[in-house]
């Protein structure tokens, strides 16, 4: 039983590396052959940690998105809460308030430009973007590679990859 809570650490130990992005290839080696036991079962621990890893990765992703909905929840509260104000200070006559706490005054913004037709605006009042540089189509230059027909200045290769099923 002590074997397994101890196996466990050292699994635990080998994630927190590779998470806190240790680049040095031995301490990785190093606590990998410090992990004893027959390939086959070393490989199926360590199977066990990437869905361990990836499952957690994935809560993160998750949590993350609640948070950007939360704050932009958050957000809007705060322009409807700005707005309703205004709305009830206007209603009262009033451009200021003063309480325990806040002063609140209804300030005049800065005058907005407003474009109301951009085709009846005179040259000298436009400005001329750059056109972006034109990007690789991929697609079509691996199209071109797989039926057999050389593009110069790119090739194409193939990688492996670990499959967990």
């Amino acid at each position: 039983m002590f074997e397994a809570f101890e196996l466990a650490a050292q699994y635990r130990q080998l994630a927190e590396i590779l998470a806190e992005r240790h680049n040095d290839e031995q301490v990785i080696a190093d606590t990998l052959d410090s992990i004893s036991g027959p390939l086959d079962e070393r490989l199926e621990n360590l199977a066990k940690m990437v869905r361990n890893i990836e499952s957690a990765a994935s809560g993160v992703q998750q949590t993350i998105a609640n948070l950007e909905r939360r704050h932009v929840a958050l957000l809007r509260a705060t322009e409807r809460a700005r707005k309703l104000m205004l709305d009830l200070m206007q209603a009262a006559g009033r451009d200021k308030a003063t309480t325990a706490l806040f002063s609140i005054a209804v300030r005049k913004n800065p005058p907005q430009v407003v474009i109301d037709q951009e085709a009846a605006l005179p040259p000298n009042f436009l400005i001329r973007h750059e056109p972006p540089a034109p990007t690789p189509d991929k697609k079509a230059i691996a199209a071109a590679l797989k039926s057999g027909i050389p593009v110069p200045g790119a090739h194409s290769e193939q990688h492996v990859r670990l499959e967990i099923h």
